[in-house]
């Protein structure tokens, strides 16, 4: 039976908002209530029981939950005229955490930058683009690879899309201690939102894509970025364009299995390409999946929008994880999966 703790926010049935996740094989979820639905997680590199939790755009505030307490608090919030972007993460040695945010006003992505105890503001790097959202550490430990998503929107009109006609997204690899765009790598076709990310340890990316058009119409929603080689759309067929759906939620690499694998919750199910060649092995079916993370041994854990999860290889069918729900509950896009020192420290169950 797998073990471990998934991180993860979620909402229960009436539509509260919770930061947690769920322990396994147990199955039990654990959480604490918060003010604003969140999207993606940080895990304190020196003190893994602390995770820092991201709302989504056009959130503010940034949630520290204390694993070993349960207890939770407001980190910080962005300054005015910024919202976030839902992703964040630290610095190697602890001491700084990076958001990546969008200055609508403006418009401009930035990745802001803080002390990782009292929060104050160290200063920013601009993304060379505008909708930033999740990014990530190249191997070196020195460069961040940006998903600049291209899309304009405001708070004053919440999450609609304002320039599908004129949207650039891109993949900006920046180094961190000049701010200097070093690499900066576009798709041929512009309606492809550059949104999620899973860096391998030859420093190749894989990247999934969100497509603003006829979803039908997308080329593909995988692309694959390889030091020296640039940034190429992986083969999607058309037997799979409605599986696919032009969406993709969140991407994990499995690099013992061999795989990349993107959530495609409007298609309803996980596509998987081949991480060595970026050729389409399959389609694994499944309902509104969204969140999907490698583990350690690199099988693939998946959750489902209705409160259920299941785990995968590159031969076996999916697996139901057995999980003890105190509710019915909705997860969220992203799971990360925290050290296995963090299981003893561990306090389970709901806090409102």
């Amino acid at each position: 039976m797998r073990d471990g703790i998934l991180l993860s926010g979620f909402e229960d049935l009436p539509g509260n908002q919770y930061v947690g996740g769920l322990t396994l094989p147990e199955g039990t979820v654990f959480g604490h209530k918060v003010s604003a639905r969140v999207h993606g997680n940080a895990i304190d590199p020196l003190h893994p029981q602390r995770v820092l939790y991201f709302a989504r755009r056009p959130g503010v505030d940034v949630f520290e939950l204390d694993l070993a307490t349960m207890q939770v608090r407001t980190a910080f919030a962005t300054p005015a005229g910024r919202h976030l972007a839902g992703h964040g993460l630290f610095s190697a040695d602890g001491s700084v955490v990076f958001t990546s945010e969008h200055e609508y006003d403006t418009p401009r992505g930035v990745i802001g930058i803080r002390d990782a105890q009292d929060f104050r503001v160290l200063g920013e790097i601009d993304t060379q683009g505008i909708d930033p959202h999740e990014f990530a550490w190249l191997p070196d430990g020195k460069t961040l690879v940006v998903a600049n998503g291209g899309i304009l929107t405001h708070p004053r009109t919440f999450r609609q899309k304002l320039n599908i006609p004129t949207m650039d997204p891109s993949l900006a690899l920046i180094d961190v201690a000049s701010g200097r765009c070093v690499e900066q790598l576009r798709l041929p076709d512009h309606l492809l939102s550059i949104r999620h990310m899973a860096v391998m340890h030859d420093g190749s990316v894989a990247v999934g894509l969100q497509y603003e058009g006829d979803p039908l119409a997308a080329p593909s929603v995988v692309a694959l970025y390889r030091p020296g080689e640039g940034l190429r759309l992986l083969p999607a067929p058309e037997s799979a364009k409605q599986q696919l759906h032009g969406y993709v939620a969140s991407i994990a690499a499995s690099e013992p299995l061999g795989l990349i694998a993107a959530a495609c919750p409007q298609g309803a199910g996980i596509a998987r390409w081949s991480a060595s060649t970026g050729e389409f092995v399959d389609f694994v079916a499944s309902a509104e999946v969204y969140g999907v993370v490698a583990a350690r041994d690199g099988e693939l854990l998946a959750s489902q929008r209705d409160g259920t999860a299941f785990s995968m290889t590159a031969k076996h069918s999916p697996r139901a994880l057995p999980l003890h729900l105190p509710q019915p509950l909705r997860w969220d896009d992203h799971w990360s999966i925290a050290p296995e020192s963090v299981r003893r420290l561990l306090q389970p169950g709901l806090a409102g």
